[in-house]
């Protein structure tokens, strides 16, 4: 893995109902965590991949985002493996 930036395909997921939280799935991973907004959404993101990229469990990611379907958006979250350490 490179020691620049790392950017990670996610796809966030609309809850259907407005007391349910929003699902972010890591393609790369086979990973979903929950985020309490869709802004809050990315800050998440950003944190559980630090804390992968910690424990040293991080893949080399994946340059193609996941497929969406209605009710969920992609995108790519960046980490710098030198700002975690």
């Amino acid at each position: 893995m490179n020691d620049g930036p790392l950017k990670f395909p996610i796809k966030i997921t609309k809850p259907r109902d407005l007391d349910e939280p929003f699902l972010v799935y890591f393609p790369d991973l086979d990973e979903s965590i929950e985020a309490e907004s869709f802004s809050d959404s990315f800050t998440v993101a950003k944190e559980f991949l630090q804390e992968q990229l910690l424990a040293g469990d991080l893949p080399e990611p994946s340059q193609v985002l996941p497929f969406a379907r209605e009710g969920q958006f992609t995108s790519f979250v960046t980490i710098t493996p030198e700002l975690v350490n």
